[in-house]
């Protein structure tokens, strides 16, 4: 029999609680369109609740989820278990079907199954939920190895990176411009451009994080009504044969196709941008798409002049802050004056109370690349820095916010 607890923490955890049924109330009554503050005021309980050593040996542990994901994934274990849909499945079927030892298979689903990853029904049986197929797409296994991988092989050097800096090594000519660099030896893009199946992860990765979005860049930012109201006669709408949209590093192009699909009506002119080994399979495949496929590196000058439309869509927190400015710059030489508009879309940083997963994003970006999220005031410092104006920020909570930038009209840079 347990002790009693002390008033004031009882009463905490039935405060917490109360906040948890509040936001499912919320949710339920379609007072918000998704589950996030369900999944906060949750998460909050759960640290409270927790009792220090508990919280401390948790985090100890998670090490070891990616570790059994990346052994199920690349064993092919999960993705049997997904084919199957929501069929129940002995460990000796997944053990043939994945050639894998059962023991394995008994051990990995041991853990994934209290972690969430798939539902265990009975002993050594085993069914899919709705998180299985999703770890087990190709993006999400892209992601695996691309970042969250290399994040665990930073951090066996990470004490030692950090050291260095201390010492004052970041001086030298030989200083790592990120602890990726230390690592590996080589940036992370760099080893993307020699190894076609990492860039092939990448590129997955990237498509999976695009569709994953519960609300698309063009929902964000009302394209056809906005460029209407700011280049059309005044209660006219804009002629969309005469608009022109560059998405720029924009991957496959997934981002113009779900505009195409949300703009039926839509005939203007649609371009994608992204380097030669992206754009290369869409040329060579032949299909008939509804943009135009342009191999182009945003570090180069914008081949596309006057457009009325710049996308730059989940880009510049890979880069740092140098690197920003010459792919802003060489979108701002190209942009007219009192004409073209750029969006860039970015998670903004709270100046304070950020969530989890942004402050996760910004570590990630720190190890990798050397690069960040940022915060809005950093965000609009980046901009005016190469001599462009931000028109308004489209809040769009903890996901990405959409940032509309032109060039001001008393400027001297662009077209005119």
């Amino acid at each position: 029999m347990g002790t009693a607890q002390a008033p004031s923490r009882v009463e905490e955890l039935r405060q917490l609680a109360a906040r948890i049924q509040g936001a499912v109330e919320a949710y339920a009554h379609g007072k918000v369109a998704d589950t996030h503050e369900i999944v906060r005021q949750c998460q909050t309980l759960q640290h409270r609740a927790e009792s220090p050593e508990t919280f401390a040996e948790r985090l100890r542990y998670q090490p070891l989820d990616l570790c059994a994901l990346m052994i199920a994934v690349e064993g092919g274990m999960l993705q049997a278990l997904a084919s199957r849909g929501d069929e129940e499945v002995t460990a000796d079927e997944l053990a043939e079907m994945a050639k894998r030892p059962k023991l394995h298979i008994v051990r990995t689903l041991r853990l994934l199954t209290a972690i969430g990853v798939c539902d265990e029904v009975g002993v050594q049986r085993y069914r899919a939920n709705d998180k299985t197929p999703v770890m087990a797409s190709k993006g999400q296994i892209g992601g695996l190895r691309v970042s969250s991988v290399p994040v665990c092989g930073i951090t066996t050097k990470i004490e030692e990176y950090f050291s260095m800096l201390a010492n004052g090594a970041q001086a030298a000519d030989t200083y790592p411009p990120s602890a990726y660099v230390y690592t590996f030896g080589k940036p992370m893009y760099d080893v993307l451009r020699e190894n076609p199946d990492r860039r092939a992860d990448f590129d997955a990765y990237m498509a999976a994080r695009k569709q994953e979005k519960t609300r698309t860049w063009h929902t964000v930012y009302p394209v056809i009504s906005e460029l209407s109201l700011a280049l059309a006669p005044k209660g006219k709408l804009l002629d969309t044969s005469e608009i022109t949209i560059v998405d720029v590093g924009g991957n496959r192009g997934h981002d113009l196709e779900s505009f195409t699909d949300s703009n039926p009506g839509f005939n203007g002119r649609l371009v994608l941008q992204d380097l030669p080994e992206t754009i290369g399979p869409l040329l060579a495949d032949g299909k008939k798409r509804v943009f135009e496929a342009m191999p182009h590196d945003f570090f180069t000058p914008q081949p596309v002049r006057g457009a009325t439309l710049y996308l730059l869509l989940a880009c510049l927190h890979n880069w740092e802050d140098e690197a920003c400015r010459k792919i802003l710059q060489n979108l701002a030489d190209a942009m007219r004056r009192g004409y073209s508009r750029l969006l860039i879309s970015a998670m903004l940083l709270p100046e304070v109370g950020a969530g989890r997963r942004a402050a996760e994003l910004d570590m990630q970006m720190w190890v990798l690349q050397q690069s960040r999220q940022r915060t809005r005031s950093e965000l609009e410092a980046l901009v005016h820095s190469v001599g462009l104006e931000v028109v308004k920020v489209w809040e769009n909570g903890e996901r990405e916010s959409i940032v509309e930038v032109r060039l001001p009209e008393n400027g001297t840079n662009g077209l005119m």
